[in-house]
């Protein structure tokens, strides 16, 4: 039973893995194409983990429902973050 237990808990560890991959990464992501850094945050109000594939919908509408200044929200690194509006100048 020990070895059966070893084995789920290494498929679970695995599974958050992909997942916290799976969503976007965060660094990668912090230029826009203009090459000016991206206005993104953690959510305030967003509880709990944030994984890309299951709590995406979720994230952008607590982002939404956050301020009228955030355009979407997405889960990264296990948490939600949210994009504020770029001003164009």
């Amino acid at each position: 039973m020990a070895h059966s237990a070893g084995k789920n808990l290494s498929a679970v560890l695995l599974l958050v893995a992909i997942a916290a991959v799976a969503g976007r990464i965060h660094a990668a992501e912090s230029a826009s194409v203009d090459h000016r850094p991206c206005k993104d945050h953690l959510s305030a109000n967003y509880k709990g983990l944030c994984l890309a594939m299951i709590n995406n919908n979720e994230c952008d509408r607590v982002c939404l429902d956050e301020s009228s200044d955030n355009m979407f929200g997405s889960c990264g690194f296990l948490q939600c973050w949210c994009q504020i509006k770029q001003m164009h100048i």
